[in-house]
């Protein structure tokens, strides 16, 4: 069973582990008797700096404001809500809003003020902001949006994605993207549906996300045979040339086609020099670039 002591104790912690500032002071003369960690550490004050003393004379509110302040939580004893200006060691100047209470501790009269912290408010707010643009980026269509954290880490992770870029981040891992636009202002990604263009939208040094649009194209068959039939290429070659795109080996190429491995490799030096490449990856990227 807890006694008074152990009970007064334990109210005692779970004043000082509370995230909000606050403050007890005196009716009579506003002295400050009891302020939590919390409202220790925002203004930058130590305990002995504030116990005993006026929030006047510690600097953090003028006496200006503290009069209509006090004449109004004079009226009543039920739970007033107020915006101070007050002044931090940390925070300058700033307005806080306070939930203030009269209260009685054996027979005295005591204010129990109780601060939200404004720099956490706006955070919230933002935060509903980004929660509305979240769901509209959530209906956007044929186009990729990843939010990337730790970009510059080893493991770098997926903030946000929506739909159509959880379904490339499938066949391809941000690492990968990421190294694959290392040096580059935007890549082309492969997958079994479509083909999609990359781009690292540009962010400050310091901004703790990195952006990737990925805008789906036609389909990979689609848009490289329509490009191919810019080449002077034969029947066969168009052919052979698809199949590398793809990534396909000498080996498979032939078998699908009925051909050598050497009638294979021939066409693709032929291929090779009338494209202007020299090697798979860059026969693919050719033929994904417009114009």
């Amino acid at each position: 069973m807890i006694n008074k002591q152990q009970n007064n104790s334990l109210l005692d912690d779970v004043f000082q582990l509370l995230p909000s500032p606050i403050s007890v002071t005196k009716v009579n003369d506003s002295t400050c008797v009891a302020a939590n960690h919390a409202f220790l550490k925002y203004f930058g004050l130590r305990r002995k700096d504030v116990i005993g003393k006026k929030s006047f004379e510690l600097g953090m509110i003028s006496p200006e404001t503290k009069l209509p302040r006090r004449n109004k939580l004079r009226k009543t004893d039920d739970v007033q809500d107020t915006t101070v200006k007050l002044r931090s060691r940390k925070n300058s100047a700033l307005d806080m809003p306070f939930k203030t209470k009269r209260i009685k501790v054996n027979g005295l009269s005591y204010y129990l003020s109780l601060g939200n912290d404004v720099s956490v408010m706006e955070y919230i707010r933002k935060a509903r902001q980004f929660d509305t643009f979240v769901q509209s980026l959530d209906t956007v269509k044929e186009t990729g949006i990843i939010f990337v954290s730790d970009y510059d880490k080893k493991k770098p992770s997926v903030a946000y994605a929506n739909e159509e870029a959880q379904s490339v981040l499938q066949i391809h891992a941000v690492k990968k993207i990421l190294k694959m636009l290392h040096g580059h202002d935007s890549i082309f990604l492969k997958t079994p549906s479509f083909i999609y263009f990359v781009r690292n939208i540009p962010c400050q040094d310091d901004a703790p996300l990195k952006i990737l649009f990925l805008r789906r194209l036609m389909d990979a068959t689609t848009c490289m045979t329509m490009r191919l039939k810019e080449f002077n290429l034969t029947s066969r070659e168009r052919q052979v040339a698809l199949m590398a795109a793809y990534g396909h080996s000498n080996s498979v190429i032939a078998e699908n086609l009925g051909i050598s491995n050497f009638t294979v490799k021939d066409h693709l030096k032929s291929i090779f020099k009338i494209i202007g490449v020299h090697k798979r990856n860059e026969l693919f990227l050719k033929l994904m670039t417009l114009g």
